[in-house]
């Protein structure tokens, strides 16, 4: 296995900046003033997060930024990271004298953010392997050193004697066909058994590296399931990233919301991944002086620009330099903050302008690119490590097959561990089919009239029932999902195809089960046509109306963020498919300009297949009523079959849209798909580097 090659990020004159509205000079006074302020073309202005930025991030060391609220700091990481999609860039960045961007960086970087997203119901040591399953380490990386024989040995550094591994023993001539075959299978089987191992070996590695065996059997959980802590939580989220073994991390604000100890542990573990030659960059809001020691190199942003970006070791005598000695006992982070860059302010119980603000960073800025440390810097960025960056350093995706099954077993788990979830979707379905059947029971046995009314009633109850609810289902779990599949899919767990198959191989079978119970309780009690093929039917109608909410919440699911928005939403698109879905209003005789929406409302198809399905021929005391009441309520022209082939029909649109949907939202904010197309980008990575550096060199 080969040796990874060190990674060195530069970056020259980086600028950022967004359009923001424009403030008016003057504040409008009257009221028609306002309006014209609200009716009036918006005016756009530039706002520079980022000023005209240079340095380097060096491998095998641990490079912090430093800076107040609003500094750019976050700006400055996302920006190398490939995470900030708008806004305007100009500039220069290389990896190792490469040409790049923070697109094609994120080939190469893993990336821990602020708030940590992990599926709540997720143990430890599950949501660590499934970094591994998912995202294999990249060819090039060296095994993580283990205080264990056992699990150095799984890992590939070395093989114990008394074990060979299987394919350096000879096999034994296979004799027949039926032992070929044995031999191919047992192989297989090994193979499998030995790649297991190795997954278990790393997720164990890395539990112990982070200090996270007490609860590696504990699930996530969230703000109404109690899980880990948050320092757990935060541990585990940098393990993900760090199993992958990726040879650039990034990582913004790693120990916010940490007590001082938790804290310290992370720092510690950001060193022992330095240690393996990997390139370690992250934000911190305001280190102790233990974690401070531990830096290696020393970024500060104030107002988007440099204060110092150099070794930590020399930062406290730059600032002696500058006139701001340091305490002997202070932290030198307060330092910084309290005597430096708030100079200005001090005694002051108030904060500055932003113009004054602006006016002390350009004065730090001229004072840093004036000094020794600088021009050090402008050395380093010159004569950059030159060091050929190979195809198996890029991070890496397991194959489609391997992430539909591995989503479908955690899709699985998931559902299973959400047992309030199942329980309420099964008492839903067992109530209202008792409710139903208790309302309108024996219907059978009540006289003409009353049949009609309370037959038509309670099949449009039913109808409605079955898409409704499923729709309300689906949407509760999936804007809490949304998050985190968007999260997933940003750090390359898989593809949008590979979940939406897993999310609909597993949520399906429920989707068919809550119908066939429902089905089976409403049935009888009413007192419908005793009749197994009938029965079938309208359990098949059910079904189909249930998988319909199931693709309709999908849809909404994909289309907005929150349960708020949704649930505003939702009644603009049902009410209508209520008003025109067979019972309400005439719809033969409806308003000639409306009646068009009877032929979307997937309640209207359903609604009328059951319809059909019991009075078509039925009988009452030798007087055949069912086929008169049909003419009489006019519910269309087709058949119960094409009823709920029109049904299915609407289903598979909404599903299609619902795949669109999020594919939109995954692409969204991704620029040109032809300029950022990942074998494009390794393409620039792979080449020679900036002819300005081999020029230096030379």
């Amino acid at each position: 296995m080969e040796q990874n090659t060190p990674l060195q990020i530069l970056f020259e004159n980086l600028s950022y900046a967004v359009k923001v509205r424009a403030k008016s000079d003057q504040a409008p006074k009257t009221v028609v003033d306002r309006l014209k302020a609200v009716f009036s073309k918006a005016r756009y202005e530039d706002k520079v997060i980022l000023n005209d930025l240079s340095g380097t991030f060096r491998p095998g060391r641990v490079t912090v930024i430093l800076g107040p609220s609003g500094s750019g700091k976050t700006t400055l990481l996302n920006l190398l990271a490939g995470h900030e999609s708008s806004g305007t860039v100009s500039g220069n960045i290389w990896v190792n004298g490469r040409h790049a961007s923070g697109t094609s960086i994120r080939q190469l970087a893993g990336y821990v953010h602020q708030d940590d997203v992990i599926l709540p119901t997720q143990t430890v040591r599950e949501a660590i392997t499934m970094s591994i399953i998912l995202r294999p380490p990249p060819l090039s990386s060296v095994p993580p050193k283990s205080p264990e024989t056992a699990v150095a040995s799984i890992h590939g550094l070395r093989e114990p004697e008394s074990n060979p591994r299987e394919k350096d023993v000879l096999p034994l001539p296979a004799t027949t066909k039926d032992q070929a075959r044995h031999t191919s299978t047992q192989s297989k089987r090994n193979d499998k058994d030995a790649a297991k191992a190795k997954q278990q070996a790393r997720s164990s590695h890395a539990i112990q590296l982070f200090g996270l065996e007490k609860c590696q059997d504990t699930n996530i959980g969230d703000s109404s399931a109690k899980g880990v802590s948050g320092g757990e939580r935060k541990r585990t989220a940098i393990a993900m990233e760090n199993v992958t073994q990726a040879p650039i991390l990034f990582l913004d604000e790693p120990t916010s919301g940490l007590d001082a100890h938790s804290a310290l542990m992370v720092m510690h573990q950001l060193k022992e991944v330095a240690n393996e030659g990997r390139t370690v960059v992250a934000v911190l809001h305001q280190p102790s002086s233990e974690m401070f020691e531990m830096i290696d190199d020393l970024l500060v942003l104030f107002e988007g620009r440099t204060v110092y970006l150099g070794e930590r070791a020399e930062f406290v005598d730059y600032l002696a330099q500058l006139g701001h000695p340091c305490g002997m006992y202070s932290n030198p982070a307060d330092h910084v903050f309290n005597s430096v860059l708030y100079e200005h302010l001090r005694g002051s119980k108030r904060m500055g302008t932003q113009t004054i603000a602006v006016e002390r960073a350009e004065q730090l800025l001229t004072q840093w690119r004036q000094s020794p440390g600088a021009h050090k810097l402008q050395q380093l960025i010159d004569a950059p490590t030159l060091a050929p960056i190979t195809t198996s350093q890029f991070r890496r995706t397991s194959p489609p097959l391997v992430q539909v099954k591995y989503l479908s077993k955690r899709a699985a788990l998931n559902a299973m561990r959400n047992k309030l979830v199942i329980n309420i979707r099964l008492a839903q379905a067992v109530f209202f089919g008792l409710l139903i059947g208790f309302v309108f029971l024996n219907t059978q046995e009540r006289p003409i009239p009353v049949q009609q009314q309370n037959f038509s009633g309670a099949l449009f109850f039913t109808a409605v029932t079955q898409f409704l609810l499923s729709i309300l289902s689906v949407v509760n779990v999936f804007t809490q999902e949304r998050l985190v599949f968007l999260r997933e899919w940003q750090g390359g767990y898989y593809g949008l195809p590979a979940y939406f198959v897993s999310k609909n191989l597993i949520e399906v079978p429920i989707q068919i089960l809550m119908p066939i119970i429902y089905a089976s309780i409403s049935y009888w009690l009413l007192g419908l046509r005793s009749d197994g093929v009938k029965f079938v039917i309208y359990t098949a109608v059910c079904i189909c109306l249930n998988l319909c909410g199931f693709s309709f919440g999908l849809l909404l699911g994909s289309v907005f963020k929150n349960m708020s928005t949704i649930l505003a939403a939702l009644p603009g698109m049902f009410l209508p498919f209520l008003l025109f879905g067979g019972l309400l209003v005439n719809t033969g005789n409806s308003t000639v300009w409306l009646r068009w929406v009877q032929w979307i409302s997937p309640i209207k198809y359903g609604y009328t297949a059951m319809m059909k399905n019991q009075f078509t021929g039925y009988v009452v005391d030798g007087q055949p009523i069912g086929d008169a009441y049909l003419e009489q309520v006019d519910l269309g022209p087709f058949s119960i079959g094409i009823n709920i082939v029109f049904v299915i029909f609407i289903a598979f649109l909404a599903w299609v849209a619902a795949y669109v949907a999020l594919l939109y939202l995954t692409n969204k904010g991704r620029g040109d798909p032809v300029k950022n197309n990942p074998k494009k980008l390794q393409q620039e990575l792979l080449g020679a580097p900036d002819e300005r550096f081999v020029q230096s060199m030379s």
